[in-house]
């Protein structure tokens, strides 16, 4: 986890190397500092550990947060796949990254677009891997715009981080949609049009970093009146925006290993092909429900989808089921074609059980 965060804060000061660090002890090119990170093994850890500095944490998967007395990032790690607690340390890292990189002014609605945008992110040996389209995103935001329930551009980028706030506490289906559009919008700036506004996009940000209001920073980067029409251009991109294949075959492959994972803790004999397993899993209605800022999603067996992935093509294929890496353990799942490739691998934890992880190669 600390070569992984180490990693990630790399790839962030690179990004973001014109930013001054405001953090003690940084060196003049914006490096160095003390930037806390605290990992427990338990929730229960994790919880008492905030409550000691005054900070109720309930219903949170990982924390940045800041008092007079102490400043960090903070989230536990039992019970949840390495990659899933990558993703949280990355989502809350950005934010730590973000204040003390680019000042504690960033509107709400661009700090968690983009701490979604590098939760996403694949560390990978040449640098980090960015621009993957999240499918559960995508499909809520598509659905707002169909129902007419979408924010409205101004509304999103004006919002307070009290209004959000007390969204996200009250309303799980409102706090859900603003995180996916939050995300979407920020896409769209990076990506959309051939990246026509990605320009616009750095100016205002470092507008905001130096501390100029919200409406004036938007209007010098991108242009008075410039909003109604990168709205269109957005809603235009975000009904016609598909999930990236190796997002939506991630997801899947966690699914299927959690499928597996309660097989093996049950003592089952382990699927020797695809076909095994899907017939296994669906003779049991095996199913799989997250939550997500209040919100579930459930990942069913009897849908055929899960069992399979899109090559670049469009092509769909069955996931390859391999042998296992060590004796005792489960076999491997890949999407041999996708760049990366995602693996669903497995290793023995120090008590003996098991613990199933996406690879990216």
């Amino acid at each position: 986890y600390g070569r992984h965060m180490d990693a990630v804060y790399d790839q962030f000061a690179r990004r973001f190397s014109r930013y001054s660090s405001r953090l003690a002890g940084a060196t003049e090119n914006g490096r160095g500092g003390l930037m806390p990170l605290y990992l427990f093994r338990t929730q229960d850890e994790y919880l008492g550990f905030l409550a000691s500095h005054g900070i109720a944490a309930e219903g949170s998967g990982g924390l940045f947060f800041i008092t007079h007395a102490v400043q960090g990032l903070a989230t536990w790690t039992d019970g949840h796949p390495r990659a899933q607690t990558f993703r949280t340390l990355q989502h809350e890292g950005f934010h730590q990254f973000a204040w003390h990189h680019l000042g504690p002014h960033l509107p709400t609605w661009m700090n968690e677009g983009l701490a979604q945008y590098f939760e996403d992110a694949v560390l990978l040996d040449h640098g980090m891997e960015l621009g993957l389209g999240h499918p559960r995103r995508i499909a809520r935001v598509r659905e707002a715009l169909d129902t007419r329930s979408a924010l409205p551009m101004e509304e999103l980028i004006a919002l307070g981080s009290r209004q959000w706030s007390q969204a996200v506490r009250t309303n799980a289906s409102r706090s859900e949609l603003l995180y996916a559009q939050s995300w979407s919008v920020v896409y769209f700036l990076i990506h959309g049009d051939d990246a026509r506004y990605l320009r616009p996009f750095e100016v205002y940000l470092r507008l905001l970093s130096d501390g100029e209001a919200h409406a004036e920073a938007f209007r010098t980067a991108f242009g008075v009146g410039a909003l109604g029409a990168i709205e269109d251009r957005w809603r235009t991109h975000a009904l016609a925006q598909r999930p990236d294949p190796v997002a939506e075959a991630a997801a899947r492959l966690e699914f299927l290993g959690a499928a597996i994972a309660h097989q093996h803790a049950h003592g089952e004999a382990m699927p020797r092909h695809l076909r095994a397993l899907r017939q296994d899993l669906r003779a049991r209605g095996f199913r799989l429900t997250r939550t997500h800022h209040g919100v579930e999603e459930v990942f069913d067996a009897r849908d055929e989808a899960v069992f399979t992935y899109t090559r670049p093509g469009g092509e769909r294929s069955d996931f390859l089921l391999l042998e296992p890496s060590a004796l005792g353990l489960p076999p491997r799942l890949v999407a041999p074609g996708l760049s990366p490739e995602p693996n669903l691998v497995w290793e023995f934890r120090p008590d003996g059980t098991i613990a199933h992880e996406i690879e990216f190669r």
